[in-house]
């Protein structure tokens, strides 16, 4: 690669940026270094225009190695880069310069060691802190660089120290990754190749259709049919989807679980699949009638029921792979002709985003819920019980739903629940053994409803707090606070809790202080270098941390 490499790549994002992002007075080498840090995130989320996306040039003097971070809550994306801009295309990134970053990657994710605060708006911090309590969120440590050689092992090695301590958790997902962007990247970029197109005949039974305002068609396809297109395609199946294929989850699970003991009922437990197509032609042999249709579809992919398509394809060469042939899926191809990419972009993202039943919504049909729903209205509060539900009381803080109700109940009770509020929420549903112990003939109205307005000052009071503080006290106002109600509650006990003639507004103002001084509290025994996001999460590191602050 050579100075012609960088030329190109200055023209390609001058081209797409400058108009809007250029700054003056500070020079072109730094100017570019920005161009090349906000081209970085989009490389890194994807060109799809999403007006929720968020993405901040931070570079400057007071950066604090930060020069952008991207956001992305549609596919729940952080992304925090370092760029840097070199004109001749010689060299590497220094580990000084890495060094800093990582110091403010820590700050920004509220860790001990970034204590001094990376330079953001607070739009920013509060998306990032946002984002990083919504389960499943990634971060994206991104390196950038028209620079030609790869990161050299002292400076790769803190990178990786630093995804291990943000990946320490057992049995999920890991949640950060690193990204080096260097000349090479970036040059290919420009002239991407276009994805593989894929063509598939399809054999569809029952089949419908329908003409306006696009084609769209739609039946039952065999389950060995589908399994064949992963064998066959892999994941350029997916080459339009938001997802790709999650290695391991309980949805994926579940499905193979229906192909092992229920083949014969998969298209009643499963939601299907929908999948696009530049053009769609329908066989000679699918227009006599509609027992089955024959159809061929061309530029093909997957954009929902990436999940079904990559489990149904794991079958094959197992034990049960002939229950494929007892299995169908319900599936509509819609087509969606060349140059309509903007149509295609919205089918894919309402196709992902529309409400799906939850495990919380089961519990309306627990008669616990309903005790509950009649006790509470005569304390003068109004429970809702399904997610979607309008309450009809005009005054909030006398509304109380399903799921605020089990967080709160969950922090009143035991650490280990008050670390499962915090690590997996839909646990107090779908595990029953937690359920029950949460909502059972003996959970009183009273002492859930102070439980859930002392979790409710916390969360106000460290709302303020996360955006005040740095470092690990912004980590621990964010991610400690189960933590931190589950230990007010625990020292308040029973009398308080359970007794109606309490004066809690008394008690709400003491919460308020003491979730605050709790912060401070549990920021000086805070474990150097680790990710608050994954301490709270873990019930033995949190045990642990209890019992220094019971002895601070």
């Amino acid at each position: 690669m050579s100075t012609f490499h960088v030329k190109q790549i200055e023209t390609h994002i001058r081209s797409l940026y400058e108009a809007e992002l250029w700054a003056p007075g500070i020079g072109d080498v730094a100017n570019l270094s920005r161009l090349l840090a906000y081209h970085a995130v989009q490389l890194v989320l994807g060109t799809a225009d999403d007006a929720e996306r968020l993405v901040d040039i931070t570079d400057g003097e007071l950066d604090e190695g930060i020069d952008a971070v991207g956001v992305d809550p549609a596919a729940k994306v952080v992304v925090l880069v370092q760029s840097k801009w070199r004109q001749d295309g010689t060299g590497s990134m220094k580990q000084g310069d890495v060094l800093k970053f990582l110091q403010g990657v820590k700050s920004m994710l509220g860790m001990r060691g970034g204590d001094k605060p990376a330079h953001a708006s607070d739009e920013t911090r509060a998306a990032v802190s946002a984002l990083l309590t919504t389960p499943g969120a990634k971060i994206r440590i991104v390196t950038a660089t028209t620079a030609s050689e790869p990161l050299a092992a002292p400076v790769k090695a803190p990178i990786e120290e630093l995804l291990g301590q943000l990946d320490d958790l057992e049995d999920t997902e890991p949640l950060a990754a690193h990204v080096h962007l260097a000349q090479a990247e970036f040059f290919r970029s420009i002239a991407e190749r276009p994805r593989t197109s894929i063509s598939l005949d399809v054999q569809m039974l029952d089949w419908g259709k329908g003409a306006e305002p696009h084609r769209i068609f739609y039946g039952r396809v065999s389950a060995v049919d589908i399994a064949t297109w992963f064998a066959d395609h892999g994941s350029d199946l997916f080459a339009d989807n938001i997802r790709v294929v999650i290695p391991r989850s309980d949805i994926n699970d579940g499905i193979l679980q229906t192909v092992k003991d229920a083949p014969q009922l998969f298209a009643y437990y499963n939601n299907g699949i929908t999948m696009l197509a530049e053009t769609i032609t329908v066989g000679l042999g699918g227009t006599l009638n509609r027992d089955v249709g024959y159809f061929t579809l061309t530029g093909a992919s997957v954009v929902n029921g990436a999940q079904t398509v990559s489990t149904l394809g794991a079958a094959k060469g197992t034990d049960f792979e002939q229950n494929l042939g007892q299995a169908f899926v319900l599936v509509r191809c819609i087509e969606v002709p060349k140059g309509q990419d903007g149509l295609a972009q919205q089918i894919t993202r309402f196709a992902n985003t529309q409400n799906e039943v939850s495990s919380q919504d089961f519990a309306f049909l627990d008669k616990e819920q309903h005790r509950l729903v009649r006790e509470l209205h005569v304390l003068g509060y109004e429970y809702i019980l399904r997610s979607a539900e309008i309450p009809r009381s005009k005054a909030t803080q006398r509304v109380i739903d399903l799921r605020q109700a089990a967080v709160a109940l969950a922090c009143a009770s035991g650490i280990g629940h008050a670390v499962l509020a915090k690590r997996e929420v839909s646990r107090l549903f779908t595990d029953q053994s937690v359920y029950r112990a949460l909502f059972n003939p003996r959970t009183d109205p009273v002492r859930l409803s102070h439980a859930v307005m002392i979790v409710r000052n916390v969360d106000e009071i460290l709302d303020y707090a996360s955006q005040h503080f740095d470092g690990v006290r912004a980590g621990i106002a964010v991610h400690g606070r189960r933590v931190i109600a589950h230990l007010i509650m625990r020292n308040l006990g029973d009398k308080v809790l359970n007794n109606p003639d309490t004066d809690f507004s008394g008690v709400l103002k003491n919460v308020r202080s003491q979730a605050r001084k709790y912060v401070d509290v549990l920021a000086d025994v805070f474990p150097s270098n680790a990710y608050p996001g994954n301490v709270f999460k873990n019930q033995k590191r949190v045990a642990e941390l209890v019992t220094l602050v019971a002895k601070s």
